[in-house]
């Protein structure tokens, strides 16, 4: 965010108290903080809803936090803290006043106004120097300058960041896709290696012929840079709401049955979706991704009213090569958040409506998937650097036994 001199942050934020919402199809009504959040549309079509579960109506909605779909991309962890480090001398920024600094930046479809007012924008970054500066120094730059106007939550070091015009003229391999904004993430001193094991994890579900947005490694392996997936080609907004949004649970709340009932509901018992569900499990399982959660899978649409589907694949890594973790999936399958044997994911994919020979191709094709990636990244230096390598092919390629968790962390 570039400095404006009309621009006045300590005023807006003890100020805020309302933000016109909008969507593609125009605004559809005004979120308010009251005694509690309570939001009205206005005299608007079904396609304005913001969310498939807040459908137009005349009655408020009313609630003493901030609505799933508002607080969906609420920052959290290192984002939240250089935010509010930022804001300090100002005082502790309200929901209201983050929603209106990313108000264009925010992942899915809505964007927050308050008339009269307009968050400074950049002129944007090039990719190709994202890709090939130092990232210590120009990660710092790109939190300094876009931190605040970032509309995205988890706990890993990530911004939203816009390319420049002059993109356009980016390296030929880069050229698929327009990305007025990417996401950018560093690896914190708590994960070593976690780009690099980013983007290992998302080759393999590329290599496998799942959907997934452009994705990129800068030169030194320290920076992930991923395109939008809630974006059309041409840049229009698609809807996007995550699973704590649609069932309602906290991100590591809840069970794979239950992300599965509400992908049946709210695609309309596609089978092509439930099939895109299994694949998406069964590769966190493959690839010991213990962080699965609620938030990391949810639904696509261009309107509400209109066809739905499940995301694409994003946010995936291994985590079981950190020590500090539990060594557990992030949700429960089969009321056990132990990996699965491959037994129990093909009765899982039964419970799906799946075939055993769906179910049996897709896992081989997984694996098949993997033993390419980590053959071809075994040339990659990258990949040398902190054993990283061979550090996830020994979580993944251990015997096929049940494995034992290991015991929880008491933090």
């Amino acid at each position: 965010m570039t400095a404006d001199a009309s621009f006045d942050l300590e005023r807006l934020l003890r100020e805020i108290r309302n933000l016109e919402v909008h969507t593609p199809q125009g605004p559809s009504g005004l979120l308010a903080r009251e005694s509690r959040f309570v939001f009205n549309y206005g005299d608007v079509p079904d396609t304005a809803a913001i969310s498939l579960t807040m459908p137009v109506r005349r009655q408020s909605y009313a609630s003493g936090d901030l609505m799933g779909i508002f607080a969906m991309n609420r920052p959290e962890g290192y984002l939240r803290f250089v935010i509010e480090e930022r804001l300090a001398r100002y005082g502790a920024p309200s929901d209201m006043f983050l929603l209106f600094l990313a108000g264009t930046n925010q992942i899915g479809r809505l964007t927050y106004s308050v008339p009269g007012e307009r968050v400074p924008q950049s002129e944007g970054e090039r990719l190709d120097e994202l890709l090939s500066s130092p990232s210590g120094r120009l990660f710092e730059r790109l939190i300094d300058r876009y931190a605040l106007g970032s509309g995205i939550s988890g706990v890993q070091p990530k911004a939203v960041v816009p390319l420049a015009a002059e993109t356009a003229s980016r390296p030929a391999e880069h050229t698929a896709l327009p990305l007025p904004t990417v996401i950018v993430k560093a690896e914190g001193d708590d994960f070593p290696g976690l780009a690099r094991n980013e983007y290992f994890c998302m080759s393999v579900a590329k290599e496998a012929a799942l959907e997934v947005p452009d994705f990129w490694l800068s030169e030194d392996g320290k920076l992930f840079v991923m395109s939008r997936f809630d974006r059309e080609p041409n840049g229009t907004p698609l809807g996007f709401e995550d699973m704590s949004v649609l069932t309602g649970k906290a991100k590591y709340e809840g069970s794979y049955e239950m992300i599965a009932k509400a992908v049946d509901i709210y695609t309309r018992s596609d089978p092509a979706q439930k099939r895109r569900l299994f694949e998406r499990i069964t590769l966190s399982c493959l690839l010991r991704d213990g962080d699965a959660h609620m938030k990391n899978l949810g639904i696509l649409y261009i309107d509400p009213t209109g066809p739905r589907r499940l995301a694409p694949v994003f946010d995936v890594v291994c985590t079981d090569i950190y020590p500090d973790l539990d060594g557990r999936m992030a949700l429960s399958l089969n009321r056990s958040k132990t990996f699965p044997l491959p037994a129990e994911l093909h009765a899982f994919a039964r419970r799906l409506d799946l075939r055993q020979t769906e179910s049996e191709e897709i896992m081989a094709r997984l694996h098949d998937a993997y033993l390419t990636v980590a053959e071809r990244f075994s040339e990659d230096r990258r990949f040398h650097e902190g054993d990283l390598l061979a550090k996830i092919r020994r979580a993944v390629e251990r015997p096929g036994v049940k494995p034992v968790s290991r015991p929880k962390l008491v933090r």
